[in-house]
């Protein structure tokens, strides 16, 4: 009994000491190399990470972008029906396309369409937006592109459904 309780405390000693001697020895490699380069700042973004590729002697640096896209499918439907807006539009913005669905998206001001709490508007179109949130789950919100007159001509804008009541 005293045998076996002395070769395992032996062996729980002897796995310190053997991580102990690995860094030790990992650390005197790498200080024994000599370098070329100089350490280089590294100004990315916090949402990206750095990939090593070795290519010959030189080590080069190659951002990973881990940002993922928030907007990853816009469904569109086509509607007709008359709405006013909310007394709460202020809180929206107009846009040229569904948010997220192109890079460039233009905001206009309400003043544009000289918006106030209850003016018709012409729905013609509903998108629903599928995106990712902070947390990484799947949202969606729902979009209509309105019109002020009455002309399927007239300029359109996309808003989000709180601006608007049906």
């Amino acid at each position: 009994m005293k045998k076996r309780r002395l070769a395992d405390a032996a062996m729980l000693m002897l796995i310190p000491i053997s991580i102990v001697g690995f860094s030790l020895s990992t650390t005197h490699d790498s200080i024994s190399k000599p370098t070329t380069e100089t350490a280089r700042v590294n100004n990315i973004a916090e949402t990206t990470d750095t990939e090593y590729q070795l290519k010959g002697t030189n080590a080069e640096i190659q951002p990973l972008d881990f940002r993922p896209s928030r907007v990853y499918r816009v469904r569109y439907a086509k509607t007709n029906f008359k709405a006013t807006l909310d007394e709460d539009y202020r809180e929206e913005k107009l846009y040229r396309y569904v948010p997220g669905a192109k890079k460039n998206n233009r905001e206009y001001s309400w003043s544009r369409i000289k918006a106030r709490t209850g003016k018709r508007v012409f729905v013609d179109m509903k998108a629903k937006a599928y995106y990712r949130d902070d947390d990484g789950e799947r949202e969606s919100e729902d979009f209509y592109r309105i019109r002020v007159s009455n002309s399927s001509k007239a300029q359109k804008y996309w808003v989000n459904e709180d601006a608007i009541e049906d």
